[in-house]
């Protein structure tokens, strides 16, 4: 069979795999972000106030105090500032670098998001921190306002929503219980940005998909290789260039 028939053939076979993906397995829901969410249950909870945007760097006071009175005490908010401007992390993760599970933390970690514009937000697999590490919830595409927070446990499975590639600013902090401070030094003093084009194509698509439905070898088997961007010069580098690192928000 000549090469040229073989993978017009395989293409046609990964495009009907992928149709069928998406056509009958596109667990996928919107749901309002003001719609009641608890850690406790769902994993996550929503913040809303306009007055959050007035946040450049360091969480405003008013987003401080509303974070940390929805935690147990002895909580406090990270000196670690993640911005996050251009285009959405549109892959299914969960937080590798702050999970409970891989640092052996006393307490959960919680990620903080910002999001100073309004539209399409967060997905998010509710419960799916409490099956860790694996996920049995479908996924609900959150949407809201400027000045909308969420605040969820590292180890939930999320992803950023396609906006159709519209203005996007977003700051992520990290909040953990101050026992685990020591486990959690390699985020103390973080000072990141992440600028991209956004581009909306198939591929992405794609992507986004496959890292739903095969969530658990890419964040369970695969995760040493996509916590921190090391150098080609060595093996981990090299086995990295063959990873989509987009997976998580390396830098």
């Amino acid at each position: 069979m000549k090469p040229k028939l073989v993978y017009t053939i395989l293409g046609l076979l990964l495009f009907i795999l992928f149709a069928i993906t998406v056509a009958v397995f596109n667990r996928e829901f919107s749901s309002q972000a003001q719609k009641p969410r608890t850690i406790a249950e769902d994993g996550v909870t929503i913040l809303y106030d306009p007055e959050y945007n007035q946040t450049k760097d360091f969480p405003c006071p008013k987003l401080q105090a509303d974070v940390l009175a929805k935690l147990p005490p002895g909580y406090t908010i990270m000196d670690y500032i993640y911005k996050i401007d251009g285009v959405a992390l549109s892959t299914f993760h969960r937080d590798v670098t702050s999970s409970q599970y891989i640092h052996k933390t006393k307490h959960p970690v919680y990620t903080l998001i910002l999001y100073k514009y309004g539209g399409e937000l967060l997905s998010i697999c509710p419960g799916s921190n409490k099956t860790y590490p694996f996920v049995w919830s479908n996924i609900v595409n959150m949407h809201g306002d400027p000045g909308t927070a969420f605040l969820f446990d590292s180890d939930l499975l999320h992803a950023g929503c396609f906006n159709q590639c519209k203005k996007r600013k977003v700051i992520q902090y990290k909040v953990c219980h101050k026992d685990d401070l020591g486990q959690l030094a390699h985020l103390q003093g973080v000072r990141a940005q992440k600028r991209e084009t956004c581009n909306m194509s198939l591929y992405t698509l794609c992507m986004r998909k496959l890292s739903y439905y095969f969530e658990f070898p890419i964040n369970y088997v695969l995760y040493p290789f996509m916590i921190k961007r090391e150098s080609t010069d060595t093996l981990v580098g090299q086995i990295q260039s063959w990873i989509p690192l987009s997976y998580y928000n390396n830098v």
